[in-house]
């Protein structure tokens, strides 16, 4: 469960649940047909931007539920609640509870990643930094893309303006793809040809390379700009649902309340000495080390 976890909390996301107990199956994508000519790659950007910087500043309560696969092979589900702050596109906090007692944190800034476990006897943080992180290492260790790239599965990030790859049809058509690079490997953007909202995310290490992680969007809530309250409205997933094939486990993700207001996001979310002190951390893991020992051994 911690495994899974880290997955999703290096990435600064919260998950939540549905209200049932069982898996949630896929979601299936079905449009109408789609004139491919009638749409500029330049002209979806634009607007995928647009609303990706009204975006920018957020905060979300949160509920997690994870379903996973436990040690005797029998399925477990796990639910928490979430407190999420992003300032894009490198600073992201997250604390999870579960019945009101601290359960994890993470968080990201322009240098640092980290994860701290509050489930152990002695809580743990481990910590790396972006510059040296490698998808080989972070993969062995539970976590198949950058830290960073999880936060594109949220689907509000903004994409180049120039194209990085051919704008082109879903393969079941109705909808628009746009690729864009991620930190390690592409990210594919399925989106709605008529308010250019994306549907479904997916990460991947390199094109035509099976999907490492995919979200799928469900429901809409409108964003409470309460900075600029007279901005035209724009809204965000009531749900998100994400697969991580490699762990064989599924995420909810449902966010309550979703804002921006002058007092939240909280910066101090994104202080790591603030938010070890905070905690009463004094157990330090360093992923940069971690990551050149497990290359050492290769050697």
């Amino acid at each position: 469960m911690r495994r899974v976890l880290a997955v999703l909390l290096l990435g600064c996301m919260a998950a939540a649940g549905c209200s049932c107990t069982s898996r949630p199956d896929p979601i299936e994508l079905t449009g109408r047909p789609l004139d491919l000519s009638e749409h500029r790659y330049e002209d979806v950007a634009l607007a995928m931007n647009a609303r990706a910087e009204r975006l920018e500043r957020l905060w979300a309560a949160t509920i997690v539920k994870v379903w996973y696969i436990g040690q005797e092979g029998e399925e477990q589900v796990e639910q928490l609640d979430g407190d999420l702050h992003i300032i894009q596109p490198t600073n992201i906090a997250m604390s999870l509870t579960k019945v009101g007692v601290d359960g994890a944190a993470l968080g990201a800034n322009e240098r640092f990643y980290w994860y701290i476990d509050l489930l152990a006897e002695d809580p743990i943080a481990s910590i790396g930094t972006h510059a040296r992180a490698h998808p080989d290492r972070l993969s062995e260790l539970g976590v198949p893309v950058h830290p960073l790239d999880l936060l594109l599965l949220l689907g509000f990030s903004k994409v180049p303006e120039a194209p990085f790859a051919e704008l082109r049809e879903s393969r079941n058509g109705g909808y628009l793809v746009v690729a864009a690079p991620a930190a390690w490997g592409i990210v594919e953007y399925t989106v709605d040809p008529e308010t250019y909202e994306p549907l479904r995310v997916t990460i991947r290490r390199a094109p035509g390379q099976p999907p490492v992680l995919t979200a799928d969007m469900q429901g809409w809530l409108d964003f409470q700009d309460r900075l600029n309250p007279g901005a035209s409205q724009v809204r965000i997933p009531q749900r998100v649902f994400i697969d991580v094939p490699e762990l064989d486990a599924r995420v909810s993700i449902r966010f309550l309340e979703p804002q921006v207001s002058r007092r939240r996001p909280d910066a101090r979310a994104f202080d790591l000495g603030d938010t070890l002190s905070r905690y009463g951390v004094r157990l330090r893991r360093d992923l940069d080390v971690v990551h050149e020992r497990l290359r050492a051994e290769e050697q």
